[in-house]
């Protein structure tokens, strides 16, 4: 989040570059500065992308929901962007997302929760009457290079939007296994000239790395290696040592210049960088992190002051602890460091589940609590129900059990700490881990859920649809939804993505219980790799899963209407099935979850005295084992 008012003191300090590393620099003007080289905060980069498409698609759209982008939209957007640079001759040397965030900064998560929060509450607030049908769902919306590379004043009624909760995992996904040279010049050919380029396979996968800590330390320390400019909107990249030549260039300050930004070969990138060794120098301190530390205690202070403070209290400054603690944060992970080079395995983890990992591995570094915590996303969903994330619990529940149980036996934890939102507070959710026996039980159930449906409906699980109308039958057969509604409505939400007559909460609240449901099979998915159940059901159920559609169709909007995805079974045919597997299987369900009674309540009873007295957050909190969940699925 970087300290308040720091770059606003800074600016001042900053240089106008280019970006561009072609050695025939076009530019009229000789003593302009080249940038022929940077390193990108991953994560930043999704966030100025997401900001800039959506006060370009804002201009054209009917209503708030409707100018929201996508998580596709977004990774192509990222896409342009960094092909973009390839033409401009720019080298990208690493594009770094967070693996793990260090337990300090606990308290700054779940106030970043809460603010989404509060954002989603207004944002319900605002629009409880409901939507006019959305348009630009129904085709494809065109992203241009100034939607991605021009800045724009976004409009008051947009401002409070809430962020898309999928977009940072799924631009890490797709630079590492979408974005090939295929998938390139589908997407990018009539907007920037990819022949003329040499393009890798996957240009991207290699220098996209998920770092085992904070991106920005890794930045930091590449930058100094390099000489490279760090691409960021987090202005705590100014305090890491980044040598004499390293720099920092906000993204927000980029811009397309050209007689016709169309035109992407007459195109260039200008920016504000600023170099903390240069500025430093000219403010006659020795970096900029005494300067930091005073700000941070005293954000009101003009810039003179606070240079005087950090000037005459500098010895003192440095002797104290609190400045010492502050200091380290921008000194690198060391622990993280470490271990780098034996990362590959979870290199294609999602990034929550890269961080559930790392706390197992290092829990000094990353776990100093008693039990590992998982930060879930305030999802796009109707403020006044229950949290979609109750959806897929038991999911969830089962990949935790499996990741715990191939631990060494000191090293295995009785529960997960999941931080969600109950009505109007982030609350701590405390869920009992099992042994094998219940996770083989639970285990069976699902595989013999998911061969039924396919079986049923005749529907290949290569397919999204067959993803999304598990997810609707697992909320109908544990009571989340409600019958009532029609089944024949389901039919039309699967086709348009409503089930009335314009876009409801009512529908975007079903919609958000599909993600959690689908997202939590894809935490399980991940997790099943780390199984040591030699009974054969791990890799029956990872066989089954591993059709599970990549993060950019999977939380695509449901109405999102494409030859690939077109809902293809008659309404009476979807009702008549779905009904019949409900019926079938409430009956097949309770009998297996009665089978796994007595292993789960001996289980609840062997931990029932360590999870007594858990830290809630916010007043709250609520223990699940497996077997509450299985009652609730």
């Amino acid at each position: 989040m970087g300290i308040l008012r720091l770059r606003h003191h800074l600016l001042p300090f900053s240089q106008t570059v280019y970006l561009e590393g072609k050695a025939d620099n076009s530019q009229e003007d000789a003593s302009c500065i080249r940038v022929p080289s940077v390193i990108i905060d991953g994560p930043s980069l999704v966030y100025n992308i997401f900001s800039r498409l959506l006060s370009w698609f804002s201009l054209h759209s009917a209503t708030p929901i409707d100018a929201l982008p996508t998580s596709d939209e977004i990774s192509k957007g990222v896409m342009l962007y960094l092909l973009q640079l390839k033409l401009l001759g720019v080298k990208i040397e690493k594009i770094y997302f967070d693996g793990a965030l260090p337990a300090e900064k606990h308290e700054t998560r779940v106030l970043r929760l809460e603010n989404s929060r509060r954002r989603l509450q207004l944002f319900c607030t605002e629009t409880r009457h409901g939507f006019k049908s959305p348009k630009h769902y129904r085709g494809y919306r065109a992203i241009h290079l100034e939607s991605i590379l021009c800045s724009r004043p976004l409009l008051a009624r947009y401002k409070n939007l809430p962020n898309d909760p999928f977009m940072v995992p799924t631009v890490f996904e797709d630079l590492k296994l979408r974005w090939n040279k295929e998938a390139i010049c589908q997407i990018a050919r009539d907007i920037l000239p990819v022949n003329s380029l040499d393009l890798e396979d996957f240009p991207w996968a290699t220098i996209t790395t998920m770092v085992s800590g904070e991106a920005d330390s890794y930045c930091g320390s590449t930058a100094k290696l390099t000489g490279s400019a760090v691409l960021t909107n987090d202005s705590d990249l100014l305090l890491y040592d980044l040598g004499t030549d390293g720099s920092v260039i906000f993204l927000d300050s980029i811009e397309l210049t050209a007689p016709d930004p169309r035109q992407s070969t007459q195109c260039q990138l200008r920016a504000s960088m600023l170099r903390p060794s240069l500025v430093a120098l000219r403010l006659g301190i020795p970096n900029l992190l005494s300067f930091a530390y005073v700000l941070k205690t005293n954000p009101e202070l003009g810039i003179t002051e606070l240079l005087q403070r950090s000037k005459n209290t500098q010895e003192a400054m440095e002797a104290s602890l609190n400045y010492q603690r502050f200091a380290r944060e921008y000194q690198g992970d060391a622990h993280s460091r470490q271990v780098m080079n034996s990362t590959q395995q979870i290199q294609f983890l999602d990034t929550r589940i890269s961080e559930l990992f790392w706390q197992y591995e290092l829990p000094f570094a990353y776990m100093p609590w008693d039990s590992p915590r998982m930060y879930l996303p305030i999802l796009n969903e109707d403020h006044t129900r229950q949290c979609a994330w109750i959806q897929g619990r038991s999911y969830r529940n089962l990949g935790y059990s499996l990741l715990n149980i191939s631990r060494l036996p000191n090293e295995r934890h009785t529960r997960v700490t999941e931080f969600i939102r109950r009505g109007q507070r982030i609350v701590e959710d405390t869920l009992l881990l099992s042994n094998e026996e219940s996770i083989a039980a639970y285990t069976k159930i699902l595989c013999d859920r998911l061969t039924s449906i396919q079986v049923e409906f005749g529907i290949s699980n290569n397919s999204p649809q067959f993803w999304r109308i598990f997810a609707l039958f697992d909320l109908y057969i544990s009571g989340a939804e409600s019958t009532s509604r029609g089944i024949q409505g389901l039919a039309r939400f699967l086709s348009l993505g409503y089930m009335g007559e314009r876009l409801e909460w009512t529908d975007l609240h079903l919609a958000a219980q599909v993600q959690s449901i689908l997202y939590s099979l894809r935490i399980l998915r991940q997790l099943i790799r780390f199984s040591e159940l030699s009974n054969g059901l791990a890799m029956r159920l990872d066989s089954l899963l591993e059709t599970l559609p990549p993060l950019h169709i999977m939380m695509a909007p449901v109405c999102l209407e494409t030859r690939e995805y077109i809902f293809s079974i008659r309404i009476d045919q979807f009702s008549e099935i779905f009904m019949q597997l409900l019926a079938r299987n409430r009956s097949d369900y309770r009998g297996a979850a009665e089978q796994t009674m007595e292993i789960e309540l001996s289980r609840e009873e062997d931990v029932s005295g360590d999870h007594v007295g858990t830290n809630v957050v916010l007043s709250y909190k609520q223990s699940s084992n497996i077997y509450e969940l299985l009652q609730e699925q």
